[in-house]
């Protein structure tokens, strides 16, 4: 059995028809203007309950600080979720940001092998060959093969007049001969490059760095000192008209020991080389690098951001934090996502001490972010408000009026978000931070080297991190506030290749002498296989104590220790394809095991409305939803969260006390997450589990509740395409339902949204449905069951993401044989959830519920107004264990609802199900307050301005028999409809629908506005309706002509002067008691200009008021209190 279980099935009681004790826990109030997430304290575990309602109030409120509407201007997806923390004081063990159940590893590294195929060239026969030598100097230069260095780079250029003049030809070079007057360790990955340029010489900021021909790359050892050759395995086609570059480098593991070779000088800057090696980090998700706040003690009004990065193609672009800062409250400071899931880079800069900050930001193309080494710059200006990005030197973005500072950064991650973990996969390298705002000029004369004390700023580098460390698990700060920083997770120190160096290049007029040959030869490639072994990143983990502290949320955890060590497992050898061809399992020499857990129950998950021009009423708006099956969770110390700060909510719990119609034995969070479409249909998450049934237990429920989000592609899926959702059992489908939820009637109308649009299990201004799937029929308790959640598999698209929890509720044996309650009041009643069929003067309606396990067949319902006659209703039907059903209650008439009490309560009660003895008594009697309709008194007329869409709409006015007394089928576009209606005494229903669910007034489509008047003659008052009524618009109302405006109990006078007036009015009114009464002032179209609290004293009413500020036109004054009113007419010109 399946049931669709609404947020709203439970009436809103008033406690005290309860016989048992009802406890109110309160926790979240209107007063927690930014907190949703804290411990409260709820009964012991000792007591029992007949039902748990959870009372969800939200607020529009300008306290709120998400943004500057009262209530959040977007539907935002809340959730209300109780937090279950397990093994309190167990230690708690973090790897790659997660912690996972246990986390083996090694203490020694463990490595990662490629097979590299490199290829040389044989000569099986040489025709002709012959040497053209350039240079025949005698200076030694030792920086061509630098291999003291792991990585180095040469480049040297011969002009084409050096070439012609040593007598090569145009056509192929294919060796190149140099002269080494002393050797150095092998040449690892030697690589020779050559590419024909127009550059005459070179600069350490100007030459080539593209369009090269490899013609040599070959693990490389030279066997002695004087000529050695490198055969080209590559030949080099040379123009015979351009300049030649020759770039050398290599890429050894370790520095060694430098060659040197015999060369010349040159009157030219003929040569750019690297000098030192140069070092990254390697980061992938869950790699940062911790920052200490010293670092920014000076950061104030002034910064710049600075660093070298190399993003992952592979990852790419997604939400990522190249760095961020946050204050002591947790309140972002500075922050940048290079780039976010859409490509834009941000720059965050100032918060001032609070939770907003200042921020500029556009998209980038793909090639700014990620496969290539780019500089970006990051710098704000407080003093001229000025916040800029620089790419690669250049401006890329700036923006103005950004005035907020940046003081109080206590946390900073480098590759990752300041409260979390590494969020970001690339490299990274010569990372700055300066409290000065930086100008392009300074950027560009210094982000190809290293920061010396000749720079201009010196003074202002608060951190420098150039990653050349290499070893080791702190990034050593360069600047003087030597502020070292902690490795995390942990990323792995590399060196960038020869090939790949670009910074710290230093220029000489020096060149080897070389010698190019020419020749005409047979030939063949032959290759050999290299192995390389790189040790795989070791990984930190994070030891933390663990312990509640009920004055911060979450649990209190302080870090203990950090162990360093490789993951065990599987390591493979890979070929120079990328493909594993081998592979080796290094077992685990270390266990940790996380006994700590928290396990996280979502009571429901809720939707905000749109809020912009919002008002959800001074006393907020209430939900309630039954929260009785997680029972066993509510007791002692609880940790709650709900709702995100767009409104103000208060949230409380009422516990009733007495015997359930069940007891739950325990509750399981089965799944809980955000779920792809076509992953879901797929079964590659959320797939068939296993789960225990307790053998003590007689009955079993799975609790379903299921949103989807996001639209486009096909079929808008998932938050506007309707799709089936089921639950397999055992591998049988046992359940399925269409994941659709009507909105156009949704309570909370006139949102500044879409709020009319249905969507997938889910509205704005609504809690996500529910769905209960007894399970019982298709389990044995004891034994072990498949779950597995699914949902329609579509042909196209399967785009969307379902938020998406499962439950399974566990049960006692039923409590009760024969047993019904009254579980909802729909109406009569003045709950706000209910407003738009309330207030009634027909038939009242409530929801019956079989609480016993006989099936419910019949049952004796009584009710009344509080003081007034007793009806009795026989009710018949069919109702299984748990099952509802909305019954309509008749009344005689009116008179029903006419008592000498001045409380207006309506009182149910139900007894003698299936004509036996109720077993539970104390859930037979409900009451709800109420307000009566509108009353009206002789001729009034109903007043309808059409929008374009008048064809959508339909009206009509019903007695309290159904019957129709006025209507109007079909409308037309753009018309006023005046209807006058003279109706006789009793109680009318007046219904107006739209067929296309948006009312008569909707922002997103171009119906334009309508408007609804009841007009009642004479003109004391109009009644105005909301046009953003989405489906329907439904308005009990009453006719009584024995009370007119002439014929109440004392006669009530008003006075006014002077009048016709320019503004100022003096207000005179006697009759009324002494009591507060309303003032208030209206045109002729009933739209409220005024309106103040009166009191009267001694029967007497004196009020002086300005109306200058409002439009020259007739005005009708209105004073009423209760049943009474007086009005008067006026004239301000």
């Amino acid at each position: 059995m399946k049931n669709a279980v609404f947020a709203l099935l439970f009436s809103l009681f008033t406690l005290g028809i309860f016989a048992q004790d009802t406890i109110e826990v309160k926790t979240l109030n209107f007063s927690d203007i930014t907190k949703r997430r804290g411990w409260y304290v709820f009964p012991k575990d000792t007591n029992r309950y007949e039902k748990i309602l959870m009372y969800y109030t939200l607020k529009c409120d300008a306290a709120t600080t998400q943004d500057q509407y009262a209530c959040g201007e977007w539907d935002y997806t809340t959730y209300t979720n109780l937090y279950q923390h397990n093994n309190v004081g167990a230690p708690r063990y973090l790897v790659d940001g997660n912690y996972p159940d246990t986390i083996n590893y090694v203490t020694n590294p463990t490595y990662t092998y490629f097979q590299n195929q490199q290829y040389f060239i044989v000569y099986d026969n040489t025709t002709s060959e012959t040497d053209y030598s350039i240079g025949s100097g005698s200076t030694a230069l030792t920086n061509t093969f630098n291999s003291g260095l792991a990585n180095s780079k040469a480049q040297y250029l011969w002009t084409a007049a050096e070439l012609s003049g040593s007598g090569i030809s145009a056509g192929t070079i294919d060796k190149i001969k140099l002269d080494f007057s002393s050797l150095g360790s092998d040449l690892n990955y030697l690589t020779v490059r050559m590419k024909h340029t127009a550059l005459s010489s070179l600069h350490d900021t100007l030459y080539e760095t593209s369009g090269f021909t490899e013609v040599y790359h070959l693990n490389t050892q030279i066997p002695s000192t004087g000529i050695n050759t490198l055969n080209l395995t590559t030949p080099f086609v040379w123009d015979g008209t351009s300049n030649l570059i020759v770039e050398f480098s290599f890429s050894n593991a370790n520095p060694g020991t430098g060659h040197t070779l015999v060369g010349e000088t040159t009157s030219f800057n003929s040569a750019v080389y690297a000098t030192q090696d140069d070092g990254k980090l390697d980061f992938v998700w869950g790699d940062y690098v911790e920052v200490p706040a010293s670092a920014f003690a000076a950061i104030d009004s002034f910064i710049t951001v600075s660093f070298w990065c190399y993003g992952d193609t592979g990852k790419l672009p997604e939400s990522t934090y190249i760095f961020e800062g946050r204050d002591a409250n947790g309140n972002r400071v500075i922050n940048s996502h290079l780039p976010w899931s859409n490509s834009e880079v941000y720059w965050d800069a100032g918060n001032s001490g609070t939770a907003s900050y200042d921020r500029i930001n556009q998209p980038a193309n793909t090639m700014d972010f990620e496969g290539q080494w780019n500089h970006w710059a990051f710098t704000k200006d407080v003093s001229t408000g000025e916040m800029k990005i620089y790419l690669n030197g250049s401006l890329w973005l700036s923006g103005t009026g950004k005035t907020r500072t940046m003081s109080g950064i206590t946390s900073f991650k480098i590759a990752g978000q300041a409260n979390s973990y590494g969020k970001y996969d690339g490299a990274i390298h010569d990372f700055r931070i300066w409290n000065v705002a930086l100008d392009s000029n300074t950027i560009q004369d210094w982000m190809y080297k290293d920061v010396t004390a000749s720079h201009p700023n010196y003074a202002n580098l608060q951190a420098y991190y150039k990653f050349d460390d290499m070893t080791g698990y702190t990034a050593t700060d360069a600047s003087a506030s030597n502020a070292d920083a902690n490795l995390m997770g942990l990323p792995s120190w590399n060196y960038i290749k020869g090939w790949d160096q670009y910074r710290n290049m230093t220029v000489a007029m020096e060149r080897p002498n070389i010698s190019f040959t020419q020749g005409i030869y047979t030939t063949h490639l032959d290759s050999i296989m290299v192995l390389d072994s790189v040790m795989n990143a070791p990984k930190s983990i994070i030891q933390y104590s663990t312990s509640i502290d009920t004055n911060n949320s979450g649990i209190t955890m302080a870090v203990i220790d950090t162990t360093y060590g490789w993951e065990s497992g599987w390591v493979y050898t890979y070929d120079q394809y990328g493909n594993k061809v081998d592979s080796t399992y290094i077992n685990y020499d270390n266990q940790l095991v996380n006994q700590y857990n928290q396990t996280t129950f979502q009571l429901q998950n809720y939707v905000t409305p749109y809020g912009i021009g919002l008002s959800l009423g001074p006393d907020g708006f209430r939900w309630v939803y039954d929260v009785t099956d997680y029972a066993p969770l509510f007791h002692d110390t609880v940790e709650l969260s709900a709702g995100n700060q767009q409104e103000l909510i208060d949230l409380r719990f009422i516990m009733i006390k007495g015997t359930p119609p069940r007891d739950v034995i325990k509750i399981e969070s089965i799944w809980l997450g955000d779920y792809q479409h076509s992953d879901i249909a797929n079964d590659f998450v959320m797939p068939a589990v296993n789960v225990d049934l307790d053998p003590t237990a007689a009955s079993f429920r799975i609790k379903t509740r299921t949103s989807g989000h996001w639209f486009g592609g096909f079929q808008n899926c998932a938050e506007f395409c309707p799709k089936y959702h089921n639950v397999f059992v055992d591998g049988v489908k046992r359940f399925e339902w269409l994941n659709w939820k009507e909105c156009a009637d949704n309570p909370v109308i006139a949102q500044g949204g879409t709020w009319i649009y249905d969507r997938a299990g889910w509205c704005p201004g609504a809690f996500t449905d529910t769905y209960d799937h007894e399970l019982t029929p298709y389990v044995t308790p004891g034994t072990t069951v498949s779950l597995d959640y699914g949902m329609e598999f579509t042909a196209g698209g399967m785009e969307g993401n379902y938020r998406t929890t499962m439950q399974l509720v566990t049960y006692t044996p039923n409590n009760f044989n024969l047993d019904a309650r009254i579980d909802e009041i729909i109406s009569p009643t003045d709950w706000e959830y209910h407003s738009k069929i309330n207030p009634i003067c027909t038939d009242p309606q409530i929801v019956i519920q079989n609480t016993g396990t006989t099936t419910l067949t019949s049952l004796t319902i009584t009710y009344n107004v509080l003081g007034g006659t007793q009806e009795t209703y026989n009710w018949t039907g069919s109702l299984a264990f748990m099952e509802r059903e909305m019954v309509t209650l008749p009344i005689p008439g009116p008179s029903f609802w006419t008592t000498a009490s001045q409380q207006n309560i309506f009182e149910v009660s139900i007894s003698a199900p299936n004509g036996g003895m109720d077993e539970y008594a104390y859930n037979n009697n409900a009451s709800s307050a109420f307000e009566k309709p509108d009353v009206y008194s002789g001729l009034f007329s109903l007043r309808i301005q059409t929008n374009n869409a008048g064809t959508e709409n339909s009206y009509t006015i019903k007695d309290d028999q159904g019957n129709i007394v006025m209507q109007r089928a079909t409308m037309a576009n753009n018309t006023l409809y005046y209807d006058t209606l003279n109706l006789p005494d009793g109680c009318y229903v007046f219904e107006l629908l739209d067929s296309d669910d948006d009312g008569m007034s909707f922002f997103a489509n171009n119906d334009g506005n309508g408007t609804i008047r009841f007009w009642p003659t004479p003109l004391t008052w109009v009644k105005n309706f909301n046009a953003q009524f989405g489906k329907f618009l439904r308005y009990h109302f009453i006719i009584d002509n024995t009370v007119g405006i002439d014929s109440y109990d004392k006669m009530q006078e008003i006075e006014v002067f002077p009048n016709p007036s320019k503004g100022s009015f003096t207000i005179n009114v006697t009759g009324f008691d002494n009591e507060q009464v309303t003032l208030a002032i209206y045109n002729t179209l009933g739209e409220n200009f005024y309106s103040e609290q009166v009191q009267s004293v001694n029967g007497l009413i004196n009020k002086r008021i300005d109306l200058s500020a409002i439009p020259n036109g007739i005005y009708y004054v209105r004073v009423f209190a209760k049943n009474n009113y007086a009005v008067q007419r006026i004239v301000k010109h």
